[in-house]
């Protein structure tokens, strides 16, 4: 597990967005939802974004899930590797983290490498690994505390949302943190819960950051269709911290 602590400049109002779960590589991949995502944030100069793992697909010939007939215009993965990293290039120095995911994982485990641990050298990214906690600070400081989130590429797979949500807020027995974040199942959604202190209590967030991967398209037949996977609101959560008052908020 990773430890970042990140000073940034104090404003008002300050957008944390983690987008995950691109899977850039597949035919299903809405590259062109996520490149207006980058172009939205671009000029937003108190947007900062957090990288949550499985940016790429990483569906090679080996894998059980590649299909011939679906990917005949395969490119490498050196390739696609390059092409993300252009896409971030407007963004980088307000990407606080990235993580890898369980299909970049796959590429490390063969020994192939993480490409997105070679995205952040090359970008100047901190590397988060697969889990890690993230500290905030506002500069100049405030008499708020650090905002502090935990964040995880994930690790659940039920396809009912009871399932994903209790697995997540189950970590708040474990982890001790403001915002407890994680992608992997593709689904979008928050939750909040009140932990109480002597003579005081405070909200805490619980967030799955969503996904840019159809799971179905006209047209082709993707792995994630042919397993029946339930569709999925595309796109990512955000995150408003207020650091001068000490707050957070959260919307899909």
């Amino acid at each position: 597990m990773y430890k970042i602590s990140k000073e940034l400049d104090c404003a008002e109002k300050i957008e944390i967005c983690p987008f995950g779960d691109l899977h850039y590589g597949s035919k299903n991949c809405r590259i062109d939802k996520f490149k207006r995502f980058i172009d939205w944030a671009t000029p937003r100069k108190s947007t900062y974004l957090i990288g949550m793992g499985d940016l790429l697909d990483c569906i090679i010939p080996k894998d059980k899930r590649f299909d011939c007939n679906e990917n005949k215009s395969y490119r490498s993965i050196d390739e696609l590797r390059d092409e993300i990293q252009g896409i971030l290039e407007p963004v980088k120095e307000r990407i606080l983290v990235m993580l890898m995911g369980n299909h970049e994982q796959h590429m490390q485990t063969d020994g192939y490498g993480d490409p997105v641990k070679y995205i952040c050298k090359e970008l100047g990214i901190p590397y988060g690994g697969y889990s890690c906690y993230l500290k905030l600070t506002a500069r100049p400081k405030t008499h708020q505390r650090p905002l502090l989130l935990w964040l995880h590429h994930g690790w659940f797979a039920g396809r009912k949302r009871g399932a994903k949500v209790n697995n997540l807020e189950d970590n708040l027995a474990y982890y001790d943190a403001d915002v407890y974040l994680c992608g992997h199942s593709h689904d979008l959604w928050a939750t909040r819960k009140s932990r109480v202190y002597w003579g005081s209590s405070r909200d805490v967030i619980f967030g799955n950051t969503g996904s840019f991967l159809e799971t179905s398209s006209l047209g082709s037949t993707s792995y994630a269709e042919r397993a029946n996977y339930p569709p999925q609101k595309l796109g990512v959560l955000k995150l408003e911290w207020l650091p001068k008052q000490g707050k957070i908020y959260v919307s899909e």
